[in-house]
Protein backbone atom coordinates (compact mmCIF):
# COMPACT_ATOMS: atom_id res chain seq x y z
CA UNK A 1 0.00 0.00 0.00
CA UNK A 2 1.07 3.62 -0.54
CA UNK A 3 0.02 4.92 2.87
CA UNK A 4 -2.73 7.06 1.37
CA UNK A 5 -5.51 8.35 3.58
CA UNK A 6 -8.81 6.52 3.40
CA UNK A 7 -11.79 8.75 2.74
CA UNK A 8 -15.46 7.97 2.13
CA UNK A 9 -15.79 4.39 0.95
CA UNK A 10 -17.19 5.46 -2.41
CA UNK A 11 -14.57 8.08 -3.36
CA UNK A 12 -13.02 5.79 -5.98
CA UNK A 13 -14.90 4.03 -8.77
CA UNK A 14 -13.86 1.18 -11.05
CA UNK A 15 -15.99 0.96 -14.18
CA UNK A 16 -16.14 -2.15 -16.35
CA UNK A 17 -17.93 -1.38 -19.62
CA UNK A 18 -18.89 -4.76 -21.03
CA UNK A 19 -18.43 -5.16 -24.75
CA UNK A 20 -21.60 -7.22 -25.09
CA UNK A 21 -24.76 -5.33 -24.16
CA UNK A 22 -27.06 -6.88 -21.59
CA UNK A 23 -24.37 -8.64 -19.58
CA UNK A 24 -24.28 -6.23 -16.63
CA UNK A 25 -26.74 -8.13 -14.46
CA UNK A 26 -24.96 -11.40 -15.18
CA UNK A 27 -21.70 -9.76 -14.13
CA UNK A 28 -23.23 -8.47 -10.87
CA UNK A 29 -24.55 -11.97 -10.07
CA UNK A 30 -21.08 -13.37 -10.70
CA UNK A 31 -19.55 -10.75 -8.38
CA UNK A 32 -22.05 -11.59 -5.66
CA UNK A 33 -21.40 -15.33 -5.95
CA UNK A 34 -17.66 -14.70 -5.85
CA UNK A 35 -18.03 -12.41 -2.80
CA UNK A 36 -15.68 -9.84 -4.30
CA UNK A 37 -16.37 -7.43 -1.45
CA UNK A 38 -14.91 -9.93 1.02
CA UNK A 39 -11.87 -10.52 -1.15
CA UNK A 40 -11.04 -6.81 -1.46
CA UNK A 41 -11.67 -6.32 2.25
CA UNK A 42 -9.32 -9.20 3.06
CA UNK A 43 -6.60 -7.71 0.86
CA UNK A 44 -6.81 -4.06 1.84
CA UNK A 45 -9.57 -3.50 4.38
CA UNK A 46 -12.40 -1.03 3.94
CA UNK A 47 -15.66 -1.47 2.11
CA UNK A 48 -16.58 -2.17 -1.51
CA UNK A 49 -19.95 -1.37 -3.07
CA UNK A 50 -21.20 -2.84 -6.35
CA UNK A 51 -23.48 -1.06 -8.83
CA UNK A 52 -24.64 -1.30 -12.43
CA UNK A 53 -26.44 0.75 -15.05
CA UNK A 54 -28.54 -2.33 -15.79
CA UNK A 55 -27.22 -2.93 -19.30
CA UNK A 56 -23.53 -2.67 -20.09
CA UNK A 57 -21.57 -1.17 -17.16
CA UNK A 58 -20.61 -2.52 -13.73
CA UNK A 59 -19.20 -0.27 -11.00
CA UNK A 60 -17.12 -1.03 -7.91
CA UNK A 61 -16.79 1.77 -5.34
CA UNK A 62 -13.88 1.74 -2.90
CA UNK A 63 -12.29 3.91 -0.21
CA UNK A 64 -8.72 4.28 -1.57
CA UNK A 65 -6.84 4.19 -4.84
CA UNK A 66 -5.05 0.99 -3.78
CA UNK A 67 -8.39 -0.68 -3.11
CA UNK A 68 -9.62 0.50 -6.52
CA UNK A 69 -6.57 -1.06 -8.20
CA UNK A 70 -7.18 -4.33 -6.37
CA UNK A 71 -10.88 -4.22 -7.24
CA UNK A 72 -10.07 -3.67 -10.90
CA UNK A 73 -7.82 -6.74 -10.94
CA UNK A 74 -10.37 -8.93 -9.16
CA UNK A 75 -13.12 -7.72 -11.48
CA UNK A 76 -10.99 -8.30 -14.60
CA UNK A 77 -10.06 -11.82 -13.49
CA UNK A 78 -13.63 -12.69 -12.58
CA UNK A 79 -15.24 -11.40 -15.76
CA UNK A 80 -12.55 -13.01 -17.87
CA UNK A 81 -13.27 -16.33 -16.16
CA UNK A 82 -16.91 -15.95 -17.23
CA UNK A 83 -15.91 -15.18 -20.83
CA UNK A 84 -17.00 -11.53 -20.51
CA UNK A 85 -14.81 -8.86 -22.11
CA UNK A 86 -14.80 -5.29 -20.80
CA UNK A 87 -12.97 -1.98 -20.96
CA UNK A 88 -11.89 -0.63 -17.56
CA UNK A 89 -11.50 2.85 -16.11
CA UNK A 90 -10.70 4.10 -12.61
CA UNK A 91 -12.12 7.46 -11.51
CA UNK A 92 -12.10 9.60 -8.40
CA UNK A 93 -14.96 11.71 -7.08
CA UNK A 94 -14.21 15.45 -7.01
CA UNK A 95 -16.50 16.96 -4.35
CA UNK A 96 -16.05 20.57 -5.47
CA UNK A 97 -16.80 19.86 -9.12
CA UNK A 98 -19.32 17.20 -8.05
CA UNK A 99 -18.29 14.81 -10.81
CA UNK A 100 -16.09 11.80 -11.49
CA UNK A 101 -12.64 12.54 -12.93
CA UNK A 102 -9.92 10.13 -14.14
CA UNK A 103 -7.75 8.82 -11.32
CA UNK A 104 -4.71 10.81 -12.47
CA UNK A 105 -6.53 14.15 -12.17
CA UNK A 106 -5.53 15.50 -8.71
CA UNK A 107 -7.96 17.03 -6.26
CA UNK A 108 -7.49 20.79 -5.83
CA UNK A 109 -4.69 21.13 -3.31
CA UNK A 110 -5.12 24.69 -2.03
CA UNK A 111 -7.68 27.47 -1.75
CA UNK A 112 -6.76 28.93 -5.13
CA UNK A 113 -7.26 25.59 -6.87
CA UNK A 114 -10.56 25.03 -5.04
CA UNK A 115 -11.79 28.48 -6.11
CA UNK A 116 -10.74 27.81 -9.71
CA UNK A 117 -12.62 24.49 -9.78
CA UNK A 118 -15.68 26.08 -8.15
CA UNK A 119 -15.62 28.90 -10.72
CA UNK A 120 -15.46 26.34 -13.51
CA UNK A 121 -18.51 24.56 -12.08
CA UNK A 122 -20.36 27.88 -11.78
CA UNK A 123 -19.56 28.73 -15.40
CA UNK A 124 -20.73 25.32 -16.62
CA UNK A 125 -23.96 25.53 -14.62
CA UNK A 126 -24.63 29.07 -15.82
CA UNK A 127 -24.09 28.03 -19.43
CA UNK A 128 -26.46 25.09 -18.97
CA UNK A 129 -29.03 27.33 -17.29
CA UNK A 130 -28.96 29.86 -20.12
CA UNK A 131 -29.19 27.13 -22.75
CA UNK A 132 -32.10 25.51 -20.87
CA UNK A 133 -33.99 28.79 -20.75
CA UNK A 134 -34.66 28.97 -17.00
CA UNK A 135 -32.73 28.77 -13.75
CA UNK A 136 -31.07 25.57 -12.58
CA UNK A 137 -31.44 26.60 -8.93
CA UNK A 138 -34.03 28.46 -6.94
CA UNK A 139 -34.30 30.21 -3.60
CA UNK A 140 -37.68 29.26 -2.10
CA UNK A 141 -39.29 31.68 0.31
CA UNK A 142 -42.40 30.91 2.33
CA UNK A 143 -43.91 34.01 3.93
CA UNK A 144 -46.23 34.20 6.93
CA UNK A 145 -48.90 36.06 4.94
CA UNK A 146 -50.05 36.82 1.41
CA UNK A 147 -49.56 40.55 2.02
CA UNK A 148 -45.91 40.01 2.99
CA UNK A 149 -45.27 37.83 -0.06
CA UNK A 150 -46.61 40.55 -2.38
CA UNK A 151 -44.48 43.20 -0.72
CA UNK A 152 -41.27 41.13 -0.74
CA UNK A 153 -41.79 40.02 -4.34
CA UNK A 154 -42.18 43.63 -5.48
CA UNK A 155 -39.07 44.70 -3.57
CA UNK A 156 -36.92 41.87 -4.91
CA UNK A 157 -38.13 42.36 -8.48
CA UNK A 158 -37.23 46.03 -8.17
CA UNK A 159 -33.71 45.01 -7.18
CA UNK A 160 -33.35 42.92 -10.33
CA UNK A 161 -34.10 39.42 -9.05
CA UNK A 162 -36.09 37.00 -11.21
CA UNK A 163 -39.11 36.39 -8.98
CA UNK A 164 -42.14 34.16 -9.34
CA UNK A 165 -44.90 34.41 -6.71
CA UNK A 166 -47.72 32.09 -5.68
CA UNK A 167 -49.89 33.23 -2.78
CA UNK A 168 -47.53 33.09 0.23
CA UNK A 169 -44.61 31.61 -1.72
CA UNK A 170 -41.80 33.15 -3.75
CA UNK A 171 -39.16 31.57 -5.93
CA UNK A 172 -36.07 33.50 -7.01
CA UNK A 173 -34.13 31.92 -9.87
CA UNK A 174 -30.35 31.48 -9.91
CA UNK A 175 -28.04 30.19 -12.61
CA UNK A 176 -25.69 28.20 -10.36
CA UNK A 177 -25.42 26.85 -6.81
CA UNK A 178 -23.10 29.57 -5.52
CA UNK A 179 -25.34 32.29 -6.90
CA UNK A 180 -28.35 30.67 -5.23
CA UNK A 181 -26.55 30.68 -1.87
CA UNK A 182 -25.61 34.35 -2.34
CA UNK A 183 -29.20 35.24 -3.19
CA UNK A 184 -30.50 33.35 -0.16
CA UNK A 185 -28.12 35.22 2.15
CA UNK A 186 -29.22 38.58 0.73
CA UNK A 187 -32.93 37.71 0.83
CA UNK A 188 -32.70 36.68 4.49
CA UNK A 189 -31.66 40.26 5.26
CA UNK A 190 -34.82 41.61 3.62
CA UNK A 191 -37.41 38.98 4.46
CA UNK A 192 -39.78 39.57 7.42
CA UNK A 193 -39.58 37.56 10.60
CA UNK A 194 -41.00 34.09 10.22
CA UNK A 195 -40.00 33.65 6.56
CA UNK A 196 -38.69 30.20 5.70
CA UNK A 197 -35.91 30.30 3.09
CA UNK A 198 -34.37 27.26 1.41
CA UNK A 199 -32.22 26.63 -1.65
CA UNK A 200 -32.64 23.75 -4.09
CA UNK A 201 -32.31 22.58 -7.65
CA UNK A 202 -35.16 23.32 -10.03
CA UNK A 203 -37.28 20.44 -11.28
CA UNK A 204 -38.89 20.37 -14.70
CA UNK A 205 -40.56 23.69 -13.81
CA UNK A 206 -40.15 26.19 -10.97
CA UNK A 207 -42.31 25.76 -7.85
CA UNK A 208 -42.13 21.99 -7.86
CA UNK A 209 -41.94 22.12 -4.06
CA UNK A 210 -44.70 24.68 -3.56
CA UNK A 211 -47.37 24.18 -6.20
CA UNK A 212 -49.63 21.91 -4.16
CA UNK A 213 -49.53 24.08 -1.05
CA UNK A 214 -50.01 27.28 -3.02
CA UNK A 215 -52.97 25.90 -4.92
CA UNK A 216 -54.57 24.93 -1.62
CA UNK A 217 -54.35 28.53 -0.41
CA UNK A 218 -52.36 27.60 2.70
Amino acid sequence: MTGETATDFNDWRVTARLRDAGQAQHAVHALSAHQVEDEIHERLGGRVAVGTDGARSVFLYTHTQDAAAAARQVLSDLLGGHQMSADYTVDRWHPVAEEWEPADVPLPADEAAIRAERQQVDAEETSESLAWGHALYEVRVQLPSHHESVALAARLAGEGYSVTRRWRFLVVGANNADQADEFATAIRQEAPAGAQITVGEVGSTPFTAFDLAADSGL
